[in-house]
């Protein structure tokens, strides 16, 4: 079976964060005997590096230097990124047509997702909803009519979480045709550290400190000022580091604020190319996002045997139960994320019970045939 993947995000180099849980999945469905092909924009930080398949990086622009945007999301692209857009998807579309395949699968139902049901070919069109294609049409009228196209032309619509599921549901899409199939996270490679403090020793992380990490693109809605005012209430009470990876237009506003409240326990380390070394340095992780499908940061944090703290709404209490493998706390909420940070540092042993918890139901290597079986049933009609 040839299954073309159509993505707006896919790693870039080698050790690229972005779209690594996509380029992981098409892994996993190669392993399972796929012919899989992934279709993805060029852009101005792509380096060329071996992968197990074919993987077309569709150019956009006349030169590479040019190509931004897809290095954006886009709820955050400015104006000079988002003119590139009819470019950007006319050459997708020309490029899409242009294969011959048994199945499109498109990862986000907005912009490729949409572009897919366009196609004359009428090949069978399996759509993945993530979040932000859900969220954005949810909150703004505009992109209502794309999103319901796509929903409705889909043969199968997948959604990472149940509360993505539900959004894909009020936008249109018919109730018998989504699934609900969770990304997970490679377990084997996600695990926890044989030797926490010889890879600490590599980060510079004091010794004998609690440490709390966070890791995503630093834009507004992931609320990371929120992990910065709790750690001025949690410092005060125990000895914690709290470290921040990923990078974004909000990271100058975040240092400047860490900086004024006189925050000195928290380090923004940039891009993470590692993600396995950088959650096996943690003891907790915290998600304060606002608008997420189910966060894969937070799920390798939790294989990696972290106690997970996070907000309670969005797809999160789906993988963490209160007081069982991991704690909530309100969105928006600096105080209650303090007193669960606290609590967490108190009972570590509630990283062995995360870990379980992604190995019952999170593990990408056995979802990953559910995306076969899904795969099968399109091609037969059910």
């Amino acid at each position: 079976m040839r299954v073309l993947v159509v993505t707006p995000s896919y790693p870039r180099f080698r050790g690229d964060y972005h779209g690594r849980f996509i380029q992981d999945l098409c892994c996993r469905l190669a392993e399972n005997g796929l012919d899989i092909n992934v279709l993805t924009p060029r852009t101005r930080t792509y380096k060329a590096y071996k992968s197990a398949f074919d993987v077309t990086r569709f150019p956009f622009l006349p030169s590479k230097r040019m190509e931004f945007l897809p290095e954006r999301t886009m709820t955050h692209a400015p104006l000079r990124h988002l003119i590139q857009l009819p470019p950007y998807l006319t050459s997708a579309y020309l490029h899409l047509i242009a294969e011959q395949t048994d199945i499109v699968h498109a990862h986000l139902a907005i912009p490729l997702g949409y572009v897919a049901t366009l196609s004359p070919r009428h090949t069978p069109l399996v759509v993945t909803c993530h979040g932000s294609d859900c969220t954005l049409p949810y909150e703004n009228s505009l992109y209502r009519p794309f999103m319901l196209r796509t929903l409705r032309k889909a043969s199968k619509v997948v959604a990472v979480s149940r509360f993505i599921r539900d959004l894909a549901v009020r936008l249109g899409a018919l109730q018998e045709k989504v699934k609900v199939v969770y990304l997970g996270v490679d377990t084997t490679m996600f695990r926890p550290a044989t030797d926490k403090a010889f890879v600490r020793r590599k980060y510079g992380i004091p010794a004998n400190h609690i440490v709390v990490g966070a890791l995503g693109r630093l834009v507004p809605e992931k609320r990371v000022e929120d992990i910065i005012r709790a750690a001025t209430i949690v410092s005060g009470k125990i000895d914690a580091y709290f470290v921040v990876g990923g990078d974004g237009p909000d990271r100058p506003r975040l240092e400047n604020l860490a900086k004024r409240l006189g925050v000195r326990n928290v380090s923004f380390i940039g891009e993470v190319a590692d993600a396995v070394s950088f959650h096996q340095i943690c003891d907790i992780f915290v998600l304060a996002s606002v608008r997420e499908g189910l966060s894969i940061s937070l799920q390798e944090a939790m294989a990696t045997g972290c106690v997970p703290v996070a907000v309670d709404g969005l797809g999160c209490p789906e993988l963490v139960r209160e007081g069982v493998n991991g704690f909530l706390f309100g969105p928006r909420d600096a105080e209650g994320m303090a007193e669960k940070i606290l609590r967490a540092a108190s009972n570590p042993g509630l990283g062995r019970k995360a870990r379980e918890t992604i190995e019952e139901g999170f593990d990408m290597r056995k979802n990953a045939m559910r995306y076969v079986e899904i795969y099968y049933e399109v091609l037969s009609g059910r």
